[in-house]
């Protein structure tokens, strides 16, 4: 879609002081009648303002001739108007086909006919209009708008404001004319547009807003004007018409006299008062009247000869007083047009627009205004300021100008020698002269105190990452900045829901003090929901038995029924963890795990301990001296609880009345996969041990020493996501082997969040559940 605005509307009422903003229908057929003749395509913003000033005459024309009971009117129809429109240039004459028009309703998708009358949607109503005619007037609301169709284009003129869009624009609107490639775009427009208003502009009439009507404009006669004689003959035979349709219209006044009474009153006192003549009225003769307006009429029309009469002889001293009154006159108007300049912005834009119009046609013209303002500016300080000061914002804040000033500049520095040289010694001289000196001074001022501020910000970031998310929700018991949480006092929670049932998490606060609440809970407190991250939903851990305090690493893989094998590594010089590869889940079996340790005389005794992925492995995943005592406790507690019950995890206590002297027995399974998932890159070299195991609490590693065992060789790994109770049996040090339950289902990484921040710092301190919530 393509617009072409012109400079103002039929809303002027500067311009349409009398009819202002009803001549739509008179302005949609000059319109039609201008396309006629020329080609929407070939049209400017002059041609649009060209179809107002056409219609606004043809408004008038045809409400002065119609008679005085149609004085309360305050919209015509087509078919109502004059039958001719006057350009400039030709006059052209129309014809409203009322019996071929189109009705139907906006609202519709679908056509119907009742009675034998089609009610069209407007789709298909412009689809068949212009199926048979070029051009039309379209009416919905009480406005109306010129639709055409030529060749394989389609426009549609509107008279109304109208912004860029083509749709309606009260401040700043103007009448357009708007062009289309397919039908279907200029359906689409004509829906948006009378969607918007559901009465008449004036407010005083109401109308029903699905209602539309279409009808058709034939051209009937182009005749042109260019000469004076051809005017008068046209004007002449255009009063003739009128007299032809104003003696029909008497001899049919006789019939009902009180209409051709008021006919008469109007045609002729509108006449007397336009042309300021005396005309004795006979009120029982009609025909008399109409001929004496015929004459009027005539007499007007007759073309004006020019004077022959000689000049007079005039002294020197007479055109000098002639020419100072004439420079009075001129001066006091120039005057006046700078202060309406000022004032008036109608005023101001049509001046700008035919200044700039001339400007860039008139050569002469240019040049002219060109030497005046660089006169201006080299004699005129004020001027001078003023210009630069506009010209140096327009370069800072319009990038286009910006660009276009700078590389004509830079183009100008290289090509003109004289230019480049000019520059070399203002920037030399500039160094030495005290303005160079101040510039150079402030610039150390500025440097300095970018300085300081940048000192200060240093600072202050030093300070605020001192600051550690401490404050815990009541809501979600999770940890946040004291920034990113609200008081329970100041929050306005929804009616349904009480500040004590959904704020459970109260155990680090005093008996009668109130805590905070995270921004996220507190929005879903304001709209009356339960928070999705809530403690008591079930995301609260329970406390650890003492079995299951203190353990280490290496002694929680040797009680869990899960091994997660994974690589941690530390990662730079900062010493943080990152994990490489997969992670491996692995299956195993406590009781052969347990069973292999020796009994130990005291709970404090140590033995060291290789947990292999298998045992032709030359160096273990992880080693550690473990205390068997504790580890034969904590297997005791964990598989008396009901999920390793109801996984079938068992411990045969039979071997304790036993009392082992080896202390090197080990699990061996014979069963080998080398083509498993968990499988990963051996290391030749004992250099490369620190990176592969999981916990080092010696120095050393001695090979032959302490006990070697490998639980999940030959066992299926098993994945990540379908093994629902993983986590629980991987980690029984975050969980106590105690399956938890949700009011509400999480995500994977919902739950590594909930639990991240969680203020029991048992899952964030614990680097393997981390890496495996990251592996989820």
């Amino acid at each position: 879609m393509r617009v072409l605005s012109g400079t103002f509307d039929q809303s002027d009422s500067i311009r349409f002081p009398r009819y202002c903003g009803r001549q739509c229908s008179a302005n949609a057929v000059a319109a039609v009648c201008k396309a006629h003749v020329l080609t929407p395509n070939l049209w400017t913003s002059l041609n649009v303002d060209e179809c107002l000033m056409a219609g606004n005459k043809l408004f008038e024309r045809s409400y002065e001739i119609l008679p005085t009971t149609y004085s309360n009117i305050i919209y015509l129809r087509p078919d109502e108007l004059y039958s001719s429109v006057m350009f400039p240039e030709n006059e052209i004459k129309f014809q409203a086909e009322i019996n071929s028009e189109h009705y139907g309703t906006s609202m519709n998708n679908i056509s119907t006919v009742n009675h034998g009358i089609v009610n069209y949607c407007i789709d298909d109503a412009v689809l068949c209009f212009l199926h048979k005619f070029n051009y039309g007037v379209f009416t919905c609301q009480l406005q109306c708008v010129a639709i055409m169709k030529i060749g394989n284009e389609y426009f549609l003129f509107d008279s109304h404001k109208r912004g860029k869009n083509g749709l309606t624009d009260c401040q700043n609107g103007t009448a357009v004319l708007l062009s289309f490639t397919e039908i279907n775009d200029l359906v689409l427009h004509l829906k948006n547009l009378f969607k918007c208003t559901s009465c008449s502009p004036t407010n005083t009439v109401q109308c029903a807003s699905c209602q539309f009507t279409i009808i058709p404009i034939l051209i009937s006669n182009v005749t042109n004007v260019s000469t004076n004689a051809q005017s008068h003959c046209s004007l002449k035979e255009n009063v003739k018409n009128e007299r032809i349709s104003l003696l029909e219209v008497a001899r049919n006044a006789k019939k009902n006299k009180s209409n051709a009474k008021r006919l008469k009153q109007n045609n002729f006192l509108s006449n007397i008062q336009k042309k300021k003549v005396t005309i004795e009225t006979t009120p029982n003769s009609t025909i008399d009247l109409v001929n004496k307006i015929y004459d009027l009429r005539i007499r007007s029309t007759e073309p004006k000869y020019e004077r022959t009469e000689e000049m007079k002889v005039r002294n020197v001293e007479q055109i000098a007083d002639r020419y100072k009154i004439n420079a009075e006159v001129r001066e006091t108007k120039t005057k006046q047009n700078r202060e309406k300049y000022q004032t008036d912005e109608v005023f101001k834009k049509l001046h700008s627009s035919k200044m700039r119009e001339k400007y860039q046609s008139n050569e002469e013209f240019k040049e002219l205004h060109s030497s005046k303002i660089r006169e201006k500016y080299q004699t005129d300080e004020v001027f001078k300021e003023l210009h630069s000061s506009k010209m140096r914002a327009k370069y800072h804040n319009d990038e286009l100008y910006h660009e276009k000033l700078s590389s004509r500049m830079r183009e100008k520095y290289q090509t003109n020698e004289d230019y480049h040289n000019k520059v070399l010694d203002n920037v030399k001289n500039s160094y030495h002269t005290p303005q160079g000196a101040k510039r150079k001074s402030n610039y150390q001022n500025i440097y300095q105190s970018s300085k300081k501020t940048k000192i200060c910000l240093h600072e202050r970031f030093n300070e605020q990452k001192k600051e550690m998310p401490t404050v815990i929700c009541t809501c979600c018991a999770q940890l946040f900045f004291k920034k990113s949480t609200v008081s329970e006092l100041s929050l306005k929670i929804d009616q349904t829901l009480s500040i004590t049932d959904v704020c459970t998490y109260r155990l680090h606060l005093g008996e009668n003090e109130s805590g905070n609440v995270c921004s996220t809970c507190a929005n879903h407190l304001k709209k009356g929901k339960v928070p999705h991250f809530a403690a008591k939903n079930g995301l609260l851990f329970d406390p650890l038995p003492q079995e299951l305090t203190g353990l280490t690493t290496l002694e929680e893989r040797l009680v869990s029924a899960r091994i997660p094998f994974m690589q941690i590594r530390e990662l730079g010089y900062q010493k943080q963890l990152g994990l490489k590869g997969n992670c491996v889940n692995v299956p195993i079996d406590i009781n052969k795990t347990v069973t292999c340790l020796p009994r130990m005389d005291s709970e404090d005794d140590t033995l060291l301990v290789q947990l292999m992925r298998r045992m032709s492995d030359k160096t273990p995943y992880a080693f550690e001296n473990v205390r068997p005592e504790k580890v034969f406790n904590a297997a005791r507690y964990l598989v008396n609880t009901d999920l390793y019950k109801q996984h079938n995890i068992t411990l045969n206590e039979s071997w304790l009345q036993q009392f082992h002297d080896e202390t090197n027995n080990s699990v061996n399974d014979p069963v080998s996969s080398s083509n498993t998932d968990e499988s990963t890159e051996q290391a030749d070299e004992i250099d490369d041990l620190m990176d592969q195991q999981e916990t080092l609490l010696t120095s050393g590693f001695v090979a032959d020493s302490g006990v070697k065992i490998a639980p999940g060789e030959g066992n299926m790994p098993l994945s990540l996501t379908l093994d629902e109770d993983m986590d629980v049996l991987a980690f029984p040090t975050v969980y106590g082997g105690k399956q938890r339950i949700f009011k509400v289902k999480y995500t994977p990484v919902e739950m590594a969040k909930a639990e991240a921040r969680h203020h029991d710092r048992r899952v964030a301190t614990n680097i393997p559940k981390v890496m495996m919530n990251f592996c989820k």
